[in-house]
């Protein structure tokens, strides 16, 4: 569906895009014929998933799993010998595995974004190549942080000392 902009000769809410840019035939939605625009926007995308998914990842899990693996050893402030759910092992994996999926799927859009900007030689793509490396870096930190937990999760006791 189109918003606005249609008999504009100059968009104000999008100022890259001016009717020479537009496919204005009669009985169809105009199109945008120059996808630079899009292209740079689904990069800029890919650069911030890349730079903030993974981190985001490994917090969901720790938001996530611990919270849940207190309440089935502690409910009510007395330590139990054993979980309240049997599952658990099986469900703090589960969320376990889900985030490292996201983790390496940050990973992998952070490679796509550092491919994309490796010839460049502006400014602006300088900057992308920079924040496509912090990612990398960031990324790798954090799928390991993840691994590390998935293995406490395979190798701890449900309700037992981390000692």
């Amino acid at each position: 569906m189109w918003f606005g902009c249609l008999y504009l000769q100059r968009c104000i809410c999008c100022p890259t895009f001016t009717s020479a840019n537009m496919n204005l035939s009669s009985n169809h939605a105009p199109s945008i014929v120059d996808t630079v625009f899009h292209r740079s926007r689904m990069s800029m995308v890919l650069l911030w998933l890349g730079l903030f998914g993974a981190p985001a990842a490994w917090t969901a899990q720790l938001l996530l799993s611990e919270p849940i693996a207190a309440y089935a050893c502690y409910p009510y402030r007395t330590p139990l010998p054993a979980p309240i759910w049997n599952g658990l092992p099986v469900m703090l994996t589960t969320i376990s595995v889900v985030c490292l999926a996201v983790a390496l799927l940050s990973g992998v859009a952070t490679w796509i974004s550092w491919r994309q900007f490796v010839k460049g030689h502006l400014a602006d793509e300088a900057r992308n190549r920079f924040l496509a490396k912090i990612g990398a870096v960031s990324s790798f930190i954090f799928i390991v942080a993840i691994i590390f937990n998935i293995c406490a999760v395979m190798l701890v006791p449900p309700c037992g000392p981390w000692f």
